[in-house]
C-alpha cells in the first residue's frame, strides 16, 4: 500500500481509502454484502483479481474479518458507515446530475436496490414483484418473504405475480438515488402498477428507498441474494 509519508489522519485514510474501488468495495460491505460473488456482483466493472487485493487490504488493517469464507465489518469498519454514505449524501446534493446513457443499467439498478426496499407495509406473505421496463427487455422478479427480506431473481421464480411494476431504467435509477418521488412518477405515467389494489396503494411506500446514510442498514440484516433460475 502506497503512503503519503505524513503524519496526518486524513492522509492515512487516503491511504486505506483512496485507492481505485476502495470506497465502493467498502460500499458493499456497509451495505450488508458478505460473501465474495455478492460483493462483486454489485462491482461488475471490477476485476475479481482486484477485489481480491482490496479485501486482503481492509483485513490487514482490521478493517473487516474472515469468517467461514465471508467477509464481516470490524467496529472500525462499521465507523465508516456514517463517512462512506455522508460523501454520497454530500455528492447527491452537490455533484449529482441526470445519469449518463451508459451508466443507466436494469440489472444494476435492480441490484442496488432490492435489498433496500421497506416490506414492512407488504403483507406476512410471499409477495412476488415483478419489474417491467420500456427500455429493456430484461424481466426481474422481487421476491419478498417474512423474515428473509427481498431476493433478485433474474429468470421466472415459478411463483403467481402480485404485482407488476413498469417503468423506464432511469425512472427507477432516480428514484432509488432520492431524486424525485413515486408518486410524481406515477403522475406523469413513468411508473404503473398492476395488481390488487391493496397492494398496489402501498406500492410507493414500499419502492421509497430511503438513503442508505439513514437506514441505518446494519451487518446482521439479511445480505442480498439472487437467484439465477
Amino acid at each position: 500500500m502506497k503512503t503519503y509519508g505524513q503524519y496526518c489522519p486524513i492522509a492515512k485514510a487516503s491511504e486505506v481509502l483512496g485507492e481505485r474501488w476502495s470506497v465502493l468495495v467498502m460500499r458493499e460491505l456497509l451495505i450488508g454484502s458478505h460473501k465474495f460473488n455478492d460483493i462483486a456482483r454489485g462491482l461488475p466493472e471490477m476485476s475479481r483479481t482486484l477485489l481480491t487485493k482490496r479485501l486482503r487490504q481492509f483485513e490487514e488493517v482490521e478493517l473487516l474479518e474472515r469468517v467461514k469464507g465471508e467477509y464481516y465489518l470490524t467496529p472500525a469498519g462499521e465507523d465508516l458507515r456514517p463517512i462512506v454514505f455522508g460523501l454520497g449524501d454530500w455528492t447527491a446534493r452537490w455533484m449529482l446530475t441526470d445519469p449518463e446513457p451508459e451508466e443507466l443499467d436494469s440489472e444494476k439498478a435492480m441490484w442496488w436496490g432490492h435489498s433496500r426496499i421497506d416490506t414492512a407495509p407488504l403483507p406476512d406473505r410471499r409477495i412476488v414483484i415483478e419489474f417491467r421496463f420500456s427500455d429493456d427487455q430484461r424481466l426481474y422478479w422481487l421476491v419478498v418473504e417474512p423474515e428473509l427480506g427481498a431476493s433478485i431473481c433474474l429468470h421466472d421464480p415459478g411463483f403467481e405475480v402480485d404485482v407488476t411494476v413498469q417503468t423506464n431504467v432511469a425512472t427507477l435509477c432516480a428514484l432509488w438515488q432520492g431524486r424525485g418521488t413515486v408518486a410524481a412518477a406515477q403522475r406523469d405515467g413513468r411508473m404503473t402498477f398492476e395488481g390488487a389494489r391493496a397492494l398496489t396503494r402501498v406500492m410507493p411506500q414500499v419502492l421509497a428507498i430511503a438513503h442508505p446514510s439513514v437506514m441505518g442498514t446494519s451487518n446482521d440484516a439479511p445480505h442480498p441474494r439472487v437467484y439465477a433460475g
